[in-house]
């Protein structure tokens, strides 16, 4: 709601060139179907620790919410192409939904948020790890 009402503000006072896409919300189970698929990237934007304590969603991109490049990771995921549909995934929701709002404000057409994050939120979802879905261990860079 808040998103769409920034691009209604945004449009009437003159303020950018484009209204802002809206955010859409994805269960953990479709959001891995799709990204099987090919039909949207999944963006994880937990922390490093994080993803070494449960791993990341099975064929998922690593980018942290609160690094200063991550918008910049966001447009390498999807080879700069904008329109490319993106889902974003936390621990529970809350900074996905801050990702999604700061992706589709940065011009991403097509975003989507996994509210239930990968532990589960009251009233979104189990969370991608008690569905049982697949992750990938996470392996850090070498030093």
């Amino acid at each position: 709601m808040r998103v769409q009402f920034l691009a209604l503000l945004c449009g009437t006072i003159g303020l950018g060139g484009t209204a802002m896409a809206d955010v859409e919300t994805l269960s953990a189970d479709s959001a891995f179907q799709m990204s099987q698929k090919g039909e949207l990237i999944l963006i994880d934007v937990r922390t490093p620790s994080e993803w070494a304590m449960t791993g990341m969603p099975r064929d998922s991109v690593g980018a942290t919410l609160q690094d200063i490049d991550f918008v910049a990771r966001a447009r390498g995921a999807v080879y700069g192409d904008l329109e490319q549909p993106v889902a974003v995934i936390c621990k529970s929701g809350n900074r996905s939904t801050s990702a999604a709002e700061k992706l589709a404000a940065e011009g991403f057409a097509h975003v989507f948020n996994v509210t239930e994050g990968m532990t589960g939120h009251l009233g979104s979802g189990d969370g991608w790890i008690k569905r049982g879905l697949p992750t990938d261990p996470f392996n850090p860079p070498m030093r």
